[in-house]
């Protein structure tokens, strides 16, 4: 490819492999143990092993999509290829919304284990106030983010290369360093796991109001959507399907080899963890429960400061991109156009001031509680999950135009759309949506519910007006 009279090098097999690892591997196998193995016990690695194969099969679903869509990839994209505008826009609304759910729960994360971190003895980590400290530095981490994005693209390189060296660092130590622990001292607490004191398998109920049943199964379904949270970012892998050499040959190959690294490299922590004491990671009350069974402050310490460099990192990142997405549909026109405008340091401001307003008010609304918000990022996800795979199948089918030069393969155009709509279901309907409309106290969560309504109804209701008004007139 050239670009104005220069060759444009593109990534290689390698590079998307690399490109996968990063983008999969982030504060979630950090945060997410405690959860997984309260509910699966013994069985929390084969959680995530479950959450990591059906990563690989969203995953494929989303590369495959990219071979019809031959622009950078997005469920947005797919979704109006496949079905028209009218669908497309719902999904590319939500899309964004979802992004800003998800920076939310990023900003949280970090929020929270940096005042766990900073002020131990103040207990504001634990702060649900509405103007409490907890907010107040969440407003001033946003200041900071909005900041480094006024310095362009190299700050952000920059941050995201920092995100990468903190958070493989802090892996690599703490498997190494606790396998060492576990050899030389003879350590070994996994049966920890199997104990009433760790092992608490929540009943599965349809959706959270209907009880079925309770037993270890019930335990390992809800665990592995738990830990799925480890893999969100998977499906990013190919929406730069335009840099990429031949992405029809090489994503298929590299995401199975991205998400299998990373999966390995979660279940050794996971396990290492259990060794350690599964009961001190369950019971912990900090952020960052994958160090709760290292003994030695020193060790732990800096587990603990590999994950929040790792999270500031990503917070980074998410501050980039989530506005951007807003800005994309603006471009298409989906939105008003001031959601497009650019400051003079090409920060799109309103896009920036709607997505941060978003990432606040989702932890407000459920009260900074970091279990429900991660399970919120990933059910907020599933319209995607399910609409993605139907729109591949569609496209599939479709042999005309640019579509009918696309080699067909029955397994990822059939075989794998329709398993990852029948798991993203069945995990959709195995969500607690209690957690979500209701107070802890069991009361309505009339904040959260009239949030929910406005993003997911009466925002997408407008983006159809306003499409409609400006550009079907």
């Amino acid at each position: 490819m050239r670009l104005g009279g220069r060759a444009i090098s593109k990534l290689g097999f390698w590079s998307i492999v690399m490109l996968g690892i990063n983008a999969v591997i982030g504060a979630g196998i950090f945060l997410t143990p405690g959860a997984v193995i309260k509910l699966a016990g013994p069985l929390a690695p084969l959680a995530y092993i479950l959450a990591g194969l059906f990563a690989v099969i969203m995953a494929l679903v989303f590369a495959t999509a990219a071979r019809y869509v031959k622009t950078n990839g997005a469920s947005y994209a797919y979704t109006t290829a496949a079905f028209g505008q009218r669908l497309g826009i719902y999904v590319g609304v939500t899309h964004a919304i979802v992004a800003s759910i998800a920076w939310g729960v990023l900003a949280s994360l970090f929020i929270t284990t940096l005042l766990n971190v900073a002020f131990p003895e103040r207990n504001w980590s634990n702060d649900t106030a509405l103007f409490g400290p907890k907010t107040l530095t969440f407003l001033i981490f946003i200041a900071v983010l909005l900041t480094i994005n006024l310095f362009g693209n190299k700050a952000i390189e920059w941050a995201n290369g920092i995100s990468t060296l903190g958070k493989v660092s802090a892996l690599s130590i703490f498997i190494v360093g606790g396998l060492g622990i576990v050899v030389a001292g003879h350590v070994n607490n996994y049966a920890q796991s199997a104990s009433p004191e760790v092992f608490h398998p929540a009943p599965y109920a349809l959706f959270g109001f209907i009880e079925v049943g309770q037993s270890p199964m019930s335990g390992l379904v809800l665990a592995t959507m738990a830990a799925l949270y480890a893999f969100t970012g998977f499906e990013s892998i190919a929406n730069a399907a335009e840099e990429m050499h031949k992405p029809e040959r090489n994503l298929p190959r590299a995401i199975p080899i991205s998400i299998l690294t990373v999966g390995t490299v979660y279940v050794l922590a996971v396990t290492v963890a259990m060794l350690l004491g599964s009961d001190k990671v369950v019971h912990s009350t900090k952020t960052v429960k994958l160090a709760a069974g290292i003994g030695n402050d020193a060790f732990r310490t800096v587990i603990v400061i590999g994950a929040l460099v790792s999270m500031f990192g990503i917070n980074v990142a998410a501050s980039f991109g989530a506005p951007r997405l807003w800005t994309a549909l603006s471009d298409t026109r989906t939105l008003p156009a001031r959601l497009s405008q650019q400051n003079r340091f090409g920060v799109p401001m309103f896009a920036f001031v709607i997505t941060a307003t978003l990432a606040l008010a989702f932890p407000l609304a459920l009260r900074f509680d970091l279990q429900n918000l991660t399970g919120l990022a990933v059910i907020a996800r599933f319209i995607q999950f399910i609409i993605v795979p139907i729109a591949l199948i569609a496209l599939a089918r479709d042999t005309t135009g640019a579509h009918a030069e696309v080699k067909r393969n029955s397994f990822t155009d059939k075989v794998l759309p329709v398993a990852a709509v029948v798991i993203s279901a069945a995990l959709a309907v195995s969500f607690d949506y209690r957690t979500l409309v209701l107070t802890p106290d069991g009361g309505p969560n009339y904040f959260s519910i009239v949030l929910i309504a406005a993003t997911f109804v009466v925002v997408p209701a407008a983006a159809y007006v306003h499409y409609y008004r400006t550009v079907k007139r």
